[in-house]
């Protein structure tokens, strides 16, 4: 059954659209082509398929016509831009500057990749709800940083908008130009069935947040609420005054001025991906730790803040 000759370019916009809304259904992913559009990558025959239910009002049996030739020259035709899946992907523009990348743990370097891919988050963004940054301060600088050591630029954000993880890691492993084995092993590392990431918006105050559901979207990982740390801050600030490293007492204001005020990590004494499904997790669970710090005690085997404290030899004053 040839491709009906009625599709307009409208009426692949409201099929792109209406895949940006619902994804793609498993089968349906692109093989060997992608539509390129608005820096995403769509599956022509599905998006074809699509836009006949604008045209003809029903979808098309995506095995009733033929993919590649046919399904790129009526795209073509329409002005749309069609590739191979492996031309689909600009080339990494890494920078040697490693200052930022090498400040954060892991864990956040992938959540930030991960957002930035598949979601088209900003860098303030990024910075505020994945660092814990004040991204009116911060202006999106860490996490720009962390993405441009990689290599990773405007034209790549939000590139895997319409795919799943497994795609966005096979599209990776296909692709020329560039060695993108740095942003597969942050997608592998992601996809790690016991965690899960979606932000929600908890009120300022309250005791307790919840965290650790399970929803799938992309894959599954373990929530972390951005409130909760900010919550943390705040007390702890109006407790103590300032903002220090629990471990070592280190405050990034008054070492390094202005552009230290309020930076401090917050760390769960009990790892998120240890709780259990409606566990719930109180401010005091969360020490306030300098990104050194953190990383150390997140090192296999993991320890204690009071344990760290102790190996450094310090006796903080105020500290417990």
């Amino acid at each position: 059954m040839p491709i009906p000759k009625n599709i307009r370019k409208d009426h692949i916009l409201n099929a792109i659209k209406y895949i940006d809304e619902h994804g793609v259904p498993p089968k349906k992913e692109s093989t060997k082509y992608d539509l390129f559009y608005n820096n995403k990558l769509y599956p022509p025959k599905y998006v074809i398929s699509r836009a006949n239910v604008y045209a003809n009002g029903q979808e098309l049996d995506v095995s009733e016509f033929s993919g590649g030739d046919e399904t790129n020259s009526v795209l073509n035709k329409l002005g749309f831009e069609v590739m191979k899946s492996n031309e689909g992907i600009p080339p990494l523009e890494p920078k040697v500057r490693a200052r930022e990348y090498e400040s954060y743990s892991q864990t956040i370097r992938d959540r930030i990749v991960v957002e930035y891919l598949f979601h088209s988050r900003t860098h303030r963004w990024l910075d505020e709800h994945i660092i814990g940054l004040n991204s009116d301060e911060s202006r999106g600088y860490q996490s720009m940083g962390i993405l441009h050591y990689i290599g990773l630029r405007d034209k790549h954000k939000g590139i895997f908008q319409s795919l799943v993880m497994s795609d966005a890691i096979e599209r990776l492993r296909r692709a020329s130009g560039s060695d993108f084995s740095m942003v597969i092993s942050s997608l592998e590392r992601s996809t790690d069935i016991n965690s899960k990431k979606v932000f929600n918006e908890v009120e300022s105050g309250t005791d307790e947040y919840e965290e650790g559901k399970e929803k799938l979207r992309l894959h599954k990982i373990r929530e972390r609420d951005p409130q909760l740390i900010k919550e943390a801050k705040r007390r702890f600030k109006k407790k103590h005054g300032e903002l220090f490293c629990e471990a070592c007492g280190i405050n990034f204001e008054k070492m390094y001025g202005e552009r230290g005020k309020d930076f401090i990590e917050g760390h769960h004494k009990k790892p998120v991906s240890e709780m259990k499904e409606g566990e719930t997790t109180k401010v005091e669970d969360i020490g306030m730790l300098c990104s050194n710090c953190h990383r150390m005690i997140h090192r296999i085997p993991m320890v204690s803040i009071e344990e760290l404290k102790k190996s450094l030899g310090f006796s903080w004053k105020g500290f417990s």
